[in-house]
């Protein structure tokens, strides 16, 4: 029997196994092995920003920055997470002032001056990619408009600090069960029984469900939570398009799309596009649908998307238009990532009504990966029972109204149902 068992092992899952892992005997459960092929930090990379207007998740940004930057404390030693980090800085493209976002990004950006001394460097730069030479890899860009760089945002290596933390917690003594799903999770007073799908069972005193955009696979959280499907593709670079464009910043451009220094190991380059997603219309939009488990139904993306893509390189990597052999260069290992959404971008980290000793942290709404070091921190406190009142209301199980919440930070989604996209 374990004090703490937590199904699925991303990132809210794997941060509170390594905050629980010294004072308590912790096991972690995934269908499959850890980094998941479900899990959206399974990936290349993903940006590590600091912008927020709400202090709270300022705050935490700013903390998780400093574990990212090589911070050790009593929970991880130092340099335990700086190894799959890179402090590249981002581009954006201001937005109208007549958007939300404009308005978001001047008062983020004064919220972390002023209450962290953070992003005090910030420039712009009108019709200039380079900012002023800094980054002459895009003197070839034929992008227009007034381009900001923060010098202060980063991107995770992000399976790469999925293995770290699991790694580190193996060694403190966490227990991982992999390649093993759950069928049922039964409650009571005293224990929480889990039933795996090989038939075995296990005990807990408490249980963490963690799944991203699968947990109401397994927990009934009403229309608290729902799977939003995000669009990625990939370009692979030669050895010299690689050289040059290794120490290149995020670029982040909201009507169109956005894109990341290419990965060290394998020179591919990831390119996201910005302004559509897609739900499953079966499930009320409640479960999302992989393409590892279901390859003959979800393919690729949409063929609207790989042009936005294109349409992307076109404008910012004109030189990567083509392949060195003069033909358009494909774009590869296109895949819908899903991400669990809430309706107002706040996470769900709560006691599942009428189960108790069974917990919930959900939610990520595009935003949770950055938060890999410290969340657990939060998620403990609050199975610990000593969350503060204003972050357990702020993350409790709650109604959410679908229709009318605008997120200034979130591009406006144009949506389509799964099963009526036109694949790449």
């Amino acid at each position: 029997m374990s004090d703490i068992i937590i199904i699925g092992g991303g990132v809210f899952g794997l941060s509170t196994a390594a905050h629980y892992a010294k004072s308590n005997s912790v096991t972690v459960i995934d269908k499959f092995e850890i980094p998941s092929p479900l899990s959206a930090s399974t990936d290349y990379n993903k940006i590590v920003r600091l912008e927020y207007t709400d202090p709270v998740y300022a705050a935490m940004a700013v903390e998780a920055m400093d574990y990212w930057q090589g911070k050790g404390d009593d929970v991880y030693p130092a340099g335990l997470f700086q190894d799959t980090y890179s402090h590249c800085g981002r581009i954006s493209v201001v937005p109208p002032k007549s958007s939300p976002r404009y308005d978001f990004e001047v008062q983020s950006l004064k919220l972390l001056r002023e209450e962290f001394g953070r992003c005090d460097s910030i420039a712009e730069h009108i019709n200039d990619l380079t900012c002023g030479n800094v980054f002459p890899e895009f003197e070839k860009s034929r992008a227009q408009g007034l381009f900001r760089f923060n010098p202060d945002c980063g991107i995770g290596l992000a399976a790469q600090s999925l293995t770290a933390i699991k790694s580190y917690s193996k060694s403190l003594g966490v227990n991982f069960i992999e390649n093993d799903g759950v069928m049922s999770i039964d409650s009571g007073s005293k224990r929480v029984k889990v039933t795996m799908e090989s038939g075995r069972e296990l005990l807990a005193e408490r249980v963490l469900v963690a799944c991203g955009a699968n947990t109401p696979s397994l927990l009934d959280l009403g229309q608290s939570v729902k799977s939003t499907g995000l669009y990625v593709g990939h370009i692979q670079l030669s050895v010299a398009e690689y050289e040059k464009y290794k120490n290149m910043p995020v670029v982040f451009d909201p009507t169109i799309g956005y894109f990341f220094p290419p990965d060290r190991a394998t020179r591919i380059l990831k390119l996201c596009a910005s302004a559509s997603s897609t739900y499953d219309k079966s499930s009320e939009a409640l479960l999302p649908r992989y393409q590892c488990l279901e390859p003959d139904k979800v393919k690729s993306i949409p063929v609207q998307s790989v042009a936005q893509i294109r349409t992307l390189i076109r404008n910012y990597l004109p030189d990567l238009e083509f392949g060195p052999n003069g033909q358009l260069r494909d774009v590869i290992d296109c895949k819908v990532c899903w991400i669990s959404d809430t309706s107002d971008s706040n996470f769900i980290i709560d006691e599942v009504p009428s189960k108790p000793n069974v917990f919930v942290s959900c939610g990520d709404s595009g935003h949770g990966y950055k938060f890999l070091p410290n969340i657990g921190g939060y998620i403990k406190a609050r199975m610990d029972g000593n969350l503060s009142p204003q972050l357990a209301r702020k993350w409790s199980i709650r109604d959410s109204d679908w229709t009318s919440q605008i997120i200034p930070w979130r591009v406006e989604h144009k949506r389509k149902h799964i099963d009526e996209i036109e694949w790449h």
